[in-house]
């Protein structure tokens, strides 16, 4: 029995006719591959590369018994193949898979002949059962590839993709490395590649070992970094600085710890100390540090200057005041985010006192000019804020923010409009209107 794939269909390259059809035995070249039935292999046909001179072997259908029972070479093949694909003891799918046998004769084969036989003889000892060593097994001395169970929990395992039964993740590195020689055939094929020179045999064959090679390798690098990874603890010390929350299913990542700035510098211009001696490197650091503190300062001054402070005493009451004002935002964030109502100031606002000693009833006054902020309004602003008897102060900041708004559109952002209290709706549609009828902005 040459070969054991008995269900391929062999046809003959002489007549082209199903070969076993007729004859128990089929006649296949030596150095072409051809097969040809027993007539043809008589009568000395000679098609392609084939000669009629070359060696030849005769190979059989498989349906001679090897044992001298009443199984056949092909039935024999069939019942181990079934017994491998569907395991030992599911006779009625050994039977279904063999066709020409029931389930009591697959059963009655395999324990007389492979269990109880010469062959399970041979091959299975009784008294050896369970004494089996488990190779895979890391050691003490020398650990595995694969995490440490014992110091990890089922979720952490989970949440690195590794999964337990099979030992081995998810993703591996490389993880496509296999395509490398999915494709590879075990040996040559029939048809045209059985005709193929002796040269483009030889470069298959090595392109194909190249491909092994190849994977190999791969695999030797998946190895080593799960060996490195072990050595290290790399895992356990991450889930260390990264606790895993098993409720949610996420890991708690810490937030970076803010750079030093000095040791951000060191780190910047480390490479310039390769060609620079030590006073030189020192020079050009102070000289770089120089240039920041500089630089922080001017941007401070542009600040200040932003804000109408013309002097340190000034600047020193606008800090002071900022400092507050941040701290008044910072407790009225956590006091909405807490679900409290905000908390009241008590002290009192110097600009709010101000402008409640130059309270003035607009009712009772004509003309608005005298009051703050009307010298620097134009004409018809002044008499836009005589009719709707409006403070000027009040329609300098709503104008202050609409032109804000209206910037902030053209820019591409989106504008979150402010309005200052005491400003009705009507008074916001009128200025709305005076500013997009004067040319100040435009409709949208």
């Amino acid at each position: 029995m040459s070969g054991s794939n008995f269900s391929t269909k062999h046809e003959c390259a002489g007549c082209g006719d199903d070969i076993h059809a007729t004859s128990l035995v089929r006649i296949q070249c030596t150095e072409t591959s051809l097969v040809f039935c027993p007539e043809c292999f008589a009568a000395g046909v000679e098609v392609g590369g084939h000669k009629a001179h070359h060696g030849y072997r005769f190979m059989d259908n498989g349906d001679f018994s090897p044992l001298n029972n009443n199984w056949s070479a092909k039935e024999m093949v069939q019942l181990l193949d079934g017994l491998e694909q569907f395991g030992y003891g599911n006779w009625n799918d050994v039977s279904r898979y063999v066709k020409s046998k029931t389930a009591i004769d697959c059963r009655d084969a395999v324990n007389n002949i492979f269990v109880s036989g010469p062959i399970g003889s041979l091959t299975y000892h009784e008294a050896a059962r369970g004494q089996s060593v488990d190779h895979t097994a890391p050691t003490p001395s020398q650990p595995g590839p694969a995490p440490s169970q014992g110091s990890l929990s089922l979720h952490q395992l989970l949440a690195l993709g590794f999964m337990p039964a099979r030992d081995d993740f998810e993703m591996e590195h490389e993880n496509d490395a296999e395509v490398l020689v999915s494709s590879i055939e075990a040996g040559p094929s029939l048809g045209a590649s059985a005709r193929m020179e002796t040269e483009d045999e030889e470069l298959e064959m090595s392109l194909k070992l190249a491909h092994v090679e190849m994977y190999q390798n791969k695999l030797k690098e998946r190895d080593r970094r799960k060996q490195v990874s072990k050595n290290l603890t790399l895992v356990e010390n991450f889930f260390k600085e990264n606790p895993f929350n098993a409720m949610t299913g996420k890991l708690t990542i810490q937030k970076p710890k803010k750079k030093d700035s000095k040791q951000e510098l060191l780190d910047k211009f480390k490479f310039v100390s390769s060609f620079m001696g030590i006073e030189e490197y020192k020079r050009v650091l102070a000289g770089v540090s120089k240039e920041r503190e500089i630089k922080v300062r001017i941007k401070e001054l542009l600040r200040y200057r932003k804000n109408g402070i013309n002097n340190l005493q000034e600047s020193e009451s606008y800090e002071a005041e900022r400092i507050k004002r941040n701290k008044k935002k910072a407790d009225r964030k956590k006091a909405l985010e807490a679900g409290l109502p905000e908390p009241v100031s008590i002290e009192p606002s110097p600009v709010k006192e101000a402008e409640a000693d130059k309270a003035v009833d607009l009712d009772n006054v004509a003309s608005i000019t005298g009051l703050p902020g009307s010298d620097i309004l134009s004409h018809n602003e002044r008499r836009l804020c005589t009719s709707l008897r409006l403070h000027p102060s009040l329609y300098i900041s709503y104008k202050t923010c609409l032109l804000r708004d209206h910037l902030q559109k053209k820019r591409g952002q989106n504008p979150k409009p402010v309005h200052p209290s005491g400003l009705d709706k009507i008074h916001r549609r009128k200025i709305f209107n005076f500013l997009l009828t004067s040319g100040w902005i435009s409709a949208y």
